[in-house]
Protein backbone atom coordinates (compact mmCIF):
# COMPACT_ATOMS: atom_id res chain seq x y z
CA UNK A 1 0.00 0.00 0.00
CA UNK A 2 1.38 3.80 -0.96
CA UNK A 3 1.08 5.93 1.44
CA UNK A 4 1.64 9.36 0.46
CA UNK A 5 0.92 13.23 -0.37
CA UNK A 6 0.36 14.64 -3.85
CA UNK A 7 3.50 13.58 -5.48
CA UNK A 8 2.27 9.85 -4.92
CA UNK A 9 -1.57 10.66 -5.55
CA UNK A 10 -0.48 12.52 -9.16
CA UNK A 11 -2.02 15.21 -10.97
CA UNK A 12 -4.80 14.41 -13.37
CA UNK A 13 -3.05 13.70 -16.79
CA UNK A 14 0.27 12.59 -15.19
CA UNK A 15 1.51 8.53 -15.66
CA UNK A 16 2.58 8.69 -11.48
CA UNK A 17 5.56 7.00 -10.29
CA UNK A 18 2.61 4.00 -8.89
CA UNK A 19 2.00 3.25 -12.31
CA UNK A 20 5.52 3.10 -13.40
CA UNK A 21 6.32 0.78 -10.42
CA UNK A 22 3.72 -1.42 -11.10
CA UNK A 23 4.55 -1.66 -14.75
CA UNK A 24 8.34 -2.13 -13.33
CA UNK A 25 6.85 -5.43 -11.07
CA UNK A 26 4.60 -6.52 -14.07
CA UNK A 27 7.82 -6.31 -16.49
CA UNK A 28 9.59 -8.94 -14.05
CA UNK A 29 6.74 -11.22 -13.73
CA UNK A 30 6.46 -10.23 -10.03
CA UNK A 31 2.21 -10.78 -8.92
CA UNK A 32 2.24 -7.16 -7.14
CA UNK A 33 -1.23 -6.05 -6.00
CA UNK A 34 -1.85 -2.46 -5.00
CA UNK A 35 -4.22 -1.93 -2.14
CA UNK A 36 -5.58 1.23 -0.43
CA UNK A 37 -9.01 3.20 -0.13
CA UNK A 38 -8.67 5.46 -2.91
CA UNK A 39 -8.17 5.27 -6.73
CA UNK A 40 -6.88 7.78 -9.55
CA UNK A 41 -5.16 11.12 -9.07
CA UNK A 42 -6.49 14.62 -8.31
CA UNK A 43 -8.09 16.78 -10.43
CA UNK A 44 -9.35 20.09 -9.46
CA UNK A 45 -13.24 20.57 -8.30
CA UNK A 46 -15.68 21.95 -10.58
CA UNK A 47 -17.84 23.50 -7.98
CA UNK A 48 -16.06 23.77 -4.55
CA UNK A 49 -18.01 24.94 -1.37
CA UNK A 50 -16.71 27.78 0.24
CA UNK A 51 -14.02 26.48 2.60
CA UNK A 52 -14.41 22.83 1.64
CA UNK A 53 -11.39 20.44 1.03
CA UNK A 54 -13.13 19.21 -1.81
CA UNK A 55 -10.98 16.82 -4.56
CA UNK A 56 -12.40 15.13 -7.71
CA UNK A 57 -11.13 11.74 -8.16
CA UNK A 58 -8.65 12.54 -12.04
CA UNK A 59 -7.51 10.56 -14.09
CA UNK A 60 -4.04 9.18 -15.73
CA UNK A 61 -2.35 10.64 -18.75
CA UNK A 62 -4.85 9.92 -22.09
CA UNK A 63 -4.07 6.05 -23.12
CA UNK A 64 -2.60 4.86 -20.08
CA UNK A 65 -4.19 1.55 -18.44
CA UNK A 66 -3.75 1.53 -14.86
CA UNK A 67 -5.20 -1.74 -13.51
CA UNK A 68 -5.90 -1.87 -9.62
CA UNK A 69 -4.58 1.10 -9.19
CA UNK A 70 -5.57 1.33 -5.42
CA UNK A 71 -3.76 3.45 -3.07
CA UNK A 72 -3.27 5.78 0.42
CA UNK A 73 -2.21 8.95 -0.78
CA UNK A 74 -4.12 12.31 -1.21
CA UNK A 75 -2.63 15.72 -1.82
CA UNK A 76 -2.08 17.86 1.47
CA UNK A 77 -1.62 14.97 3.23
CA UNK A 78 0.50 15.45 6.54
CA UNK A 79 2.36 12.44 8.37
CA UNK A 80 1.01 13.91 11.52
CA UNK A 81 -2.35 13.08 9.93
CA UNK A 82 -1.15 9.59 8.53
CA UNK A 83 -0.01 8.14 11.98
CA UNK A 84 -3.35 8.29 13.53
CA UNK A 85 -4.97 6.71 11.03
CA UNK A 86 -2.78 4.39 9.29
CA UNK A 87 -3.65 1.49 11.68
CA UNK A 88 -6.94 1.61 10.53
CA UNK A 89 -6.15 1.33 6.96
CA UNK A 90 -3.53 -1.45 7.51
CA UNK A 91 -6.50 -3.82 9.70
CA UNK A 92 -8.88 -2.70 6.25
CA UNK A 93 -6.59 -3.54 3.72
CA UNK A 94 -4.15 -5.80 4.55
CA UNK A 95 -1.06 -4.82 2.85
CA UNK A 96 1.88 -6.93 3.45
CA UNK A 97 4.50 -4.15 2.59
CA UNK A 98 3.44 0.19 3.56
CA UNK A 99 5.42 2.66 0.75
CA UNK A 100 6.02 5.88 2.32
CA UNK A 101 6.35 9.28 1.06
CA UNK A 102 5.14 11.75 3.38
CA UNK A 103 6.87 14.74 5.34
CA UNK A 104 6.96 17.29 3.10
CA UNK A 105 3.83 19.31 3.69
CA UNK A 106 4.53 18.67 7.28
CA UNK A 107 8.00 20.17 7.14
CA UNK A 108 6.89 23.11 4.82
CA UNK A 109 3.87 24.38 6.55
CA UNK A 110 5.31 24.13 10.16
CA UNK A 111 2.89 21.33 11.38
CA UNK A 112 6.52 19.74 12.44
CA UNK A 113 10.10 20.40 12.70
CA UNK A 114 12.29 17.49 11.90
CA UNK A 115 12.13 16.33 15.13
CA UNK A 116 8.96 15.91 15.68
CA UNK A 117 8.81 14.92 12.38
CA UNK A 118 10.74 11.61 13.32
CA UNK A 119 8.65 11.21 16.38
CA UNK A 120 5.55 10.78 14.19
CA UNK A 121 7.33 8.24 11.91
CA UNK A 122 8.13 6.34 14.94
CA UNK A 123 4.58 6.55 16.12
CA UNK A 124 3.48 5.68 12.11
CA UNK A 125 5.75 2.65 12.27
CA UNK A 126 4.54 1.35 15.33
CA UNK A 127 1.25 1.53 15.02
CA UNK A 128 0.65 0.09 11.21
CA UNK A 129 2.93 -2.76 12.79
CA UNK A 130 0.60 -3.44 15.65
CA UNK A 131 -2.03 -4.28 13.49
CA UNK A 132 0.30 -6.47 12.03
CA UNK A 133 3.57 -7.40 13.49
CA UNK A 134 5.22 -8.95 10.23
CA UNK A 135 4.48 -5.54 7.71
CA UNK A 136 7.33 -4.79 6.07
CA UNK A 137 8.03 -1.00 5.47
CA UNK A 138 10.13 1.08 2.73
CA UNK A 139 10.26 4.93 4.20
CA UNK A 140 11.49 7.60 2.09
CA UNK A 141 12.96 10.86 3.04
CA UNK A 142 11.66 14.41 1.74
CA UNK A 143 12.26 15.42 -1.97
CA UNK A 144 14.11 18.74 -2.10
CA UNK A 145 12.09 21.73 -4.15
CA UNK A 146 13.15 24.70 -6.16
CA UNK A 147 13.75 27.60 -3.37
CA UNK A 148 10.77 29.69 -2.68
CA UNK A 149 11.33 32.94 -1.47
CA UNK A 150 8.78 33.11 1.57
CA UNK A 151 10.20 29.97 2.82
CA UNK A 152 14.19 30.77 2.93
CA UNK A 153 14.54 28.30 5.76
CA UNK A 154 13.07 25.08 3.67
CA UNK A 155 15.80 23.53 2.51
CA UNK A 156 17.83 23.44 5.87
CA UNK A 157 14.89 21.61 7.58
CA UNK A 158 14.73 19.27 5.00
CA UNK A 159 18.47 18.65 4.70
CA UNK A 160 18.34 18.10 8.98
CA UNK A 161 15.33 15.65 8.69
CA UNK A 162 17.00 13.49 6.00
CA UNK A 163 20.24 13.12 7.50
CA UNK A 164 18.72 11.77 10.82
CA UNK A 165 16.28 9.75 9.24
CA UNK A 166 18.31 6.75 8.48
CA UNK A 167 19.30 6.43 11.97
CA UNK A 168 15.58 6.61 13.13
CA UNK A 169 14.65 3.83 10.57
CA UNK A 170 17.54 1.55 11.78
CA UNK A 171 16.30 2.01 15.22
CA UNK A 172 12.58 0.99 14.54
CA UNK A 173 13.68 -1.87 12.32
CA UNK A 174 13.26 -5.52 13.32
CA UNK A 175 13.63 -9.04 11.92
CA UNK A 176 10.23 -9.73 11.31
CA UNK A 177 9.37 -6.48 10.13
CA UNK A 178 12.20 -4.67 8.44
CA UNK A 179 11.77 -0.99 7.78
CA UNK A 180 14.22 0.24 4.34
CA UNK A 181 15.02 3.62 4.01
CA UNK A 182 14.47 5.00 0.39
CA UNK A 183 17.00 7.76 -0.95
CA UNK A 184 14.58 10.12 -3.02
CA UNK A 185 16.46 13.20 -2.46
CA UNK A 186 19.36 12.14 -3.96
CA UNK A 187 17.89 11.21 -7.44
CA UNK A 188 15.10 13.53 -7.70
CA UNK A 189 16.08 16.59 -9.30
CA UNK A 190 13.69 19.44 -8.91
CA UNK A 191 14.86 21.72 -11.37
CA UNK A 192 15.00 18.78 -14.50
CA UNK A 193 12.67 16.28 -12.76
CA UNK A 194 9.12 18.61 -12.01
CA UNK A 195 6.75 20.51 -13.76
CA UNK A 196 6.85 22.96 -11.20
CA UNK A 197 9.66 22.71 -8.74
CA UNK A 198 8.41 20.02 -6.52
CA UNK A 199 5.69 17.61 -8.14
CA UNK A 200 7.19 14.89 -10.56
CA UNK A 201 7.18 15.05 -14.55
CA UNK A 202 7.64 12.15 -16.61
CA UNK A 203 11.09 11.50 -15.75
CA UNK A 204 10.34 12.45 -12.26
CA UNK A 205 8.28 9.71 -12.01
CA UNK A 206 10.39 7.25 -13.12
CA UNK A 207 13.10 8.48 -11.03
CA UNK A 208 10.77 7.97 -7.99
CA UNK A 209 9.74 4.39 -8.99
CA UNK A 210 13.31 3.51 -9.66
CA UNK A 211 14.09 4.75 -6.25
CA UNK A 212 11.91 2.54 -4.36
CA UNK A 213 12.31 -0.41 -6.95
CA UNK A 214 15.86 -0.95 -6.19
CA UNK A 215 15.47 -0.97 -2.83
CA UNK A 216 12.80 -3.14 -2.68
CA UNK A 217 14.92 -5.59 -4.47
CA UNK A 218 17.84 -5.16 -2.26
CA UNK A 219 15.89 -5.69 0.81
CA UNK A 220 13.90 -8.47 -0.38
CA UNK A 221 14.99 -10.17 -3.50
CA UNK A 222 18.79 -10.22 -3.18
CA UNK A 223 19.26 -7.52 -6.09
CA UNK A 224 17.40 -9.41 -8.66
CA UNK A 225 14.52 -7.40 -9.30
CA UNK A 226 16.32 -4.35 -10.03
CA UNK A 227 14.23 -1.49 -12.00
CA UNK A 228 13.59 -2.42 -15.60
CA UNK A 229 14.34 -0.34 -18.80
CA UNK A 230 16.15 2.93 -19.04
CA UNK A 231 15.21 6.22 -17.44
CA UNK A 232 13.95 9.25 -20.61
CA UNK A 233 16.20 12.17 -20.74
CA UNK A 234 13.42 14.45 -21.50
CA UNK A 235 9.94 14.62 -20.26
CA UNK A 236 7.19 14.12 -21.89
CA UNK A 237 4.99 17.51 -21.21
CA UNK A 238 1.33 16.88 -21.61
CA UNK A 239 -0.14 19.79 -23.80
CA UNK A 240 -2.85 22.22 -21.54
CA UNK A 241 -5.15 24.08 -23.61
CA UNK A 242 -6.76 27.43 -22.88
CA UNK A 243 -10.58 27.36 -21.06
CA UNK A 244 -13.00 27.30 -23.54
CA UNK A 245 -14.86 30.30 -22.63
CA UNK A 246 -15.24 32.84 -19.44
CA UNK A 247 -18.69 33.98 -17.78
CA UNK A 248 -18.48 36.55 -15.33
CA UNK A 249 -21.66 37.82 -13.49
CA UNK A 250 -21.76 40.51 -11.33
CA UNK A 251 -23.95 41.83 -8.06
CA UNK A 252 -23.05 44.74 -6.76
CA UNK A 253 -19.39 44.86 -6.00
CA UNK A 254 -18.80 41.22 -6.05
CA UNK A 255 -18.25 39.50 -9.91
CA UNK A 256 -17.81 35.85 -9.93
CA UNK A 257 -15.84 34.55 -12.66
CA UNK A 258 -16.04 30.80 -14.09
CA UNK A 259 -14.84 28.73 -16.58
CA UNK A 260 -15.32 25.26 -17.84
CA UNK A 261 -12.63 22.54 -16.86
CA UNK A 262 -9.20 21.89 -18.47
CA UNK A 263 -7.89 18.51 -18.52
CA UNK A 264 -4.68 17.78 -16.62
CA UNK A 265 -4.71 21.63 -15.23
CA UNK A 266 -2.91 22.38 -11.75
CA UNK A 267 -4.35 25.61 -11.34
CA UNK A 268 -5.69 28.75 -13.50
CA UNK A 269 -3.91 32.64 -13.71
CA UNK A 270 -6.86 35.33 -13.49
CA UNK A 271 -5.14 38.39 -15.02
CA UNK A 272 -7.69 41.53 -14.06
CA UNK A 273 -7.79 45.29 -14.98
CA UNK A 274 -9.65 48.40 -14.30
CA UNK A 275 -10.67 49.50 -17.87
CA UNK A 276 -11.22 53.19 -16.53
CA UNK A 277 -7.91 53.84 -15.74
CA UNK A 278 -5.74 52.86 -18.12
CA UNK A 279 -3.66 50.38 -16.59
CA UNK A 280 -2.39 47.31 -17.07
CA UNK A 281 -3.90 43.42 -16.24
CA UNK A 282 -2.92 42.82 -13.23
CA UNK A 283 -1.97 38.65 -12.54
CA UNK A 284 -3.39 36.59 -9.21
CA UNK A 285 -0.72 35.73 -7.21
CA UNK A 286 -1.36 32.18 -7.40
CA UNK A 287 -2.84 30.09 -9.83
CA UNK A 288 -6.78 29.80 -8.63
CA UNK A 289 -7.33 25.90 -7.47
CA UNK A 290 -11.09 25.63 -9.15
CA UNK A 291 -12.64 26.44 -12.21
CA UNK A 292 -14.15 30.20 -10.67
CA UNK A 293 -13.37 32.73 -8.20
CA UNK A 294 -14.88 35.63 -6.49
CA UNK A 295 -13.74 39.16 -6.69
CA UNK A 296 -14.54 41.82 -4.12
CA UNK A 297 -14.13 45.01 -6.48
CA UNK A 298 -14.94 48.46 -6.69
CA UNK A 299 -18.66 49.67 -7.38
CA UNK A 300 -19.44 51.65 -10.40
CA UNK A 301 -16.35 50.80 -12.33
CA UNK A 302 -15.89 48.43 -15.92
CA UNK A 303 -13.31 45.83 -15.34
CA UNK A 304 -11.80 43.30 -18.01
CA UNK A 305 -11.02 39.84 -16.71
CA UNK A 306 -8.83 36.80 -18.86
CA UNK A 307 -7.44 33.31 -17.73
CA UNK A 308 -5.23 31.06 -18.77
CA UNK A 309 -5.12 27.37 -17.33
CA UNK A 310 -1.27 26.45 -15.78
CA UNK A 311 0.56 22.47 -15.24
CA UNK A 312 3.06 23.83 -13.24
CA UNK A 313 5.41 26.16 -14.65
CA UNK A 314 3.44 25.71 -18.44
CA UNK A 315 0.81 28.02 -19.56
CA UNK A 316 -1.75 27.58 -22.02
CA UNK A 317 -2.81 31.39 -24.00
CA UNK A 318 -5.85 33.05 -22.33
CA UNK A 319 -9.40 32.97 -23.22
CA UNK A 320 -10.74 35.80 -24.57
CA UNK A 321 -11.43 39.04 -22.21
CA UNK A 322 -14.73 40.08 -21.12
CA UNK A 323 -15.72 43.27 -20.14
CA UNK A 324 -18.01 43.58 -17.29
CA UNK A 325 -19.58 46.52 -15.24
CA UNK A 326 -20.45 46.72 -11.80
CA UNK A 327 -23.21 48.51 -10.15
CA UNK A 328 -23.24 50.95 -7.11
CA UNK A 329 -26.74 49.03 -6.58
CA UNK A 330 -26.94 44.95 -5.63
CA UNK A 331 -29.25 44.07 -8.14
CA UNK A 332 -27.12 41.59 -10.77
CA UNK A 333 -25.74 42.71 -13.81
CA UNK A 334 -24.93 39.92 -16.38
CA UNK A 335 -21.34 41.12 -18.63
CA UNK A 336 -22.09 37.36 -20.36
CA UNK A 337 -24.92 35.01 -20.13
CA UNK A 338 -24.18 31.48 -18.15
CA UNK A 339 -24.08 30.23 -15.43
CA UNK A 340 -21.35 31.12 -12.54
CA UNK A 341 -19.11 29.14 -10.23
CA UNK A 342 -18.09 30.22 -6.79
CA UNK A 343 -14.31 29.63 -5.17
CA UNK A 344 -12.56 31.42 -2.73
CA UNK A 345 -13.28 35.25 -2.67
CA UNK A 346 -10.24 37.34 -3.79
CA UNK A 347 -9.69 41.12 -3.41
CA UNK A 348 -8.61 43.28 -6.55
CA UNK A 349 -5.21 44.44 -4.31
CA UNK A 350 -5.11 42.08 -1.70
CA UNK A 351 -5.98 38.10 -2.47
CA UNK A 352 -6.80 35.67 0.27
CA UNK A 353 -5.78 32.03 -0.97
CA UNK A 354 -6.37 28.80 0.66
CA UNK A 355 -2.45 27.19 1.83
CA UNK A 356 -1.31 25.78 -1.37
CA UNK A 357 0.11 21.87 0.24
CA UNK A 358 1.22 19.09 -1.91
Amino acid sequence: MIVGDSISHGLEGDYTWRYRLARHFAAHGVPARFTGPWTGTRALPDLPKEGADEMREGGYRPGTRFAHDRHYARWGRLMDEARRNIADAVAAHRPDHLVVALGFNDLAWGVSGPERLLAHVGEFVRRARGVRPDLRFLVADVVRRTPLPHMPHLQGIVEEYNARLPAVLAALSTPDSPVVPVGLAAVYDPYADTYDGLHPNSVGEFRIAKAFADAFSRAFHGGRLDFAGPIPSVAEPLPIRPPAGLTVAARGSTARVSWPRVFGASGYWLDLRDAGTGTGFERSPLPITACGCDLRLHGGRTYEVRVSAARGDQQSPPTRTVRFALGQDREPVFAHAGDAAFREPMDHRRYDWVAYRV
